[in-house]
């Protein structure tokens, strides 16, 4: 009788003993309620805002010696510095209508162009949707429509230089061995402009380094005001 008392004894002390780890497995979460709450498309559009990358930063103020010669569009939208011992030339009769100037090193290896981008009627509506980045590809398939052998290297990108916004995008027409570079712009008058900044080979001297083109390219950027 002793022993069946004893066995019952053990058998209740560890049907406690479980009781007990449950409990305590399941009383932290006791009363507590779970709520997935959806996030209305205001939020997931700040959300997506806030992890957008920022812009490159391009330097703001030119880091190659600049001149005083000032390049002027038509409208006195827009104005940029030369180079020191850059040229204005004398634009030809047969240049596009758009381009308003060219400049050029003494070496006759590279050259400045400031031209209009003709505003068509769908600019206003493709900038308020892609921003100049789509002004930008709609200047390189201009390019592409007019140019043989163009070939666009890498991807539009839109930069920052100060305050002031570019799209910048670079194309070859010789696989490479010579480059130009295109800068994309939007003056306070809302219209449309490009700095371009190519290689010459006419005159068969050696080209500008690269380094050094990249150096006068975001210091004519850091010169422009629109």
């Amino acid at each position: 009788m002793q022993y069946r008392f004893t066995v019952l004894l053990r058998s209740l002390f560890v049907h406690s003993v479980r009781f007990c780890l449950f409990a305590l497995s399941v009383l932290p979460f006791a009363g507590c309620v779970v709520v997935v709450q959806k996030q209305s498309q205001t939020q997931q559009k700040a959300t997506a805002k806030e992890v957008e990358r920022p812009l490159r930063q391009l330097a703001s103020k030119p880091t190659v010696v600049m001149s005083d010669e000032v390049v002027r569009s038509e409208l006195g939208d827009m104005v940029s510095l030369l180079p020191a011992e850059w040229s204005l030339v004398n634009i030809e009769t047969n240049m596009p209508v758009q381009v308003f100037s060219v400049a050029v090193n003494n070496q006759y290896t590279a050259s400045l162009t400031y031209s209009v981008l003709r505003k068509e009627e769908n600019f206003d509506q493709v900038f308020q949707k892609d921003g100049l980045v789509g002004i930008g590809k709609i200047s390189a398939s201009k390019r592409d429509f007019k140019m043989r052998n163009i070939k666009r290297l890498g991807e539009f990108e839109e930069v920052m230089v100060g305050t002031k916004r570019f799209c910048l995008y670079r194309y070859t027409t010789d696989n490479g061995a010579t480059l130009t570079r295109v800068a994309v712009f939007r003056s306070s008058f809302g219209n449309y402009y490009e700095c371009t900044l190519s290689d010459l080979t006419f005159t068969g001297r050696k080209l500008t380094p690269r380094e050094e083109m990249e150096s006068i390219y975001v210091s004519v950027l850091a010169t422009i005001d629109f």
